[in-house]
């Protein structure tokens, strides 16, 4: 319940139409973006995303006007530091003011 309260909605997007309605490059992003599958449905595949941004909803209930944005990039499996920087710059263009994020990895990228 505080993560659905707390869910970021984009205003400009109608839900489902296949159209990109607020011209920002990316169809149906109504809340978030996935750089994975190149969609507007940003699940967490592992639950760990939900966890943490379930655990920033619970305390932002004390802190004011909060809202959750999902964008993945990251999979199971790993992701790449390009889809990275392209979910933080598509994060920053639709105005969030802060980033909670756990990547981990093995491998080094020259990005």
């Amino acid at each position: 319940p505080d993560l659905r309260s707390r869910l970021w909605t984009n205003v400009g997007e109608i839900p489902g139409n296949g159209i990109d309605d607020d011209g920002n490059g990316f169809v149906d992003d109504v809340h978030g973006y996935d750089f994975v599958s190149l969609d507007g449905d940003p699940q967490d595949q592992d639950g760990h995303g939900t966890h943490c941004a379930g655990t920033i909803a619970a305390v932002a209930g004390d802190v004011g006007d909060v809202r959750i944005m999902p964008v993945r990039f990251v999979t199971g499996t790993g992701g790449y530091t390009s889809d990275a920087i392209l979910s933080l710059n598509y994060a920053i263009a639709m105005g969030a003011e802060f980033s909670s994020n756990s990547w981990t990895g093995t491998h080094r990228s020259a990005a």
